[in-house]
């Protein structure tokens, strides 16, 4: 089985996260954690503060940078990717141009940054798992922007961003229920 490259949210590793490793680690061994603070654990009083300290601390580019380490790192082995809001953003704007055919599959929960990189290229197969709504931009409308690309896969939940962290006031259990065991699914085909 491949590695699991998880891309964390503004939020960092949190006990969440790392509960949600242990879920995934019962279909692929080796789970790595990506996030924008160097492991350190955060506490943060909301997702105002974690988007300041995100921002002040790292910020997209450097993220996209970190993620671009890591797939250097992991060259030769098998990876799928997997990442949230900002990770999955950061993973997106990595991925432009790469053909390494050592990355499976990327799996993006609701990325809402893409809308600012429409001219990023995968070359890999991409799922982006897409909230309902966003306050900033029309969903329909960036999924048809992006319907183009050819190894892209979009799907629009019922959910709002955020519903698979416990600390987004999005979050919602029934979601993280349903999208943690399509995910399983998924990686389980991946074998």
């Amino acid at each position: 089985m491949s590695h699991i490259l998880l891309s964390t949210d503004i939020f960092g590793k949190t006990n969440a996260v790392e509960t949600f490793r242990e879920r995934l680690k019962t279909v692929c061994e080796r789970v790595l954690i990506l996030d924008p603070y160097d492991a350190k654990q955060m506490s943060f009083q909301g997702e105002n503060e974690a988007y300041e300290v995100f921002m002040q601390t790292c910020g997209l580019e450097n993220y996209a940078k970190l993620c671009q380490k890591a797939f250097d790192a992991l060259r030769g082995e098998e990876v799928i990717l997997i990442g949230f809001s900002m990770g999955a953003s950061a993973l997106w704007k990595a991925l432009d141009g790469r053909e390494e055919g050592n990355i499976k599959h990327f799996y993006g929960f609701y990325a809402s940054q893409i809308r600012h990189f429409l001219d990023v290229n995968p070359c890999v197969p991409c799922t982006l798992i897409f909230p309902d709504s966003e306050p900033h931009f029309d969903v329909e409308a960036l999924m048809s922007k992006l319907a183009t690309k050819e190894t892209l896969t979009c799907i629009k939940t019922a959910y709002l961003h955020g519903f698979m962290n416990p600390f987004s006031v999005h979050y919602d259990a029934k979601g993280y229920a349903e999208y943690g065991q399509w995910l399983e699914e998924q990686l389980l085909k991946q074998r």
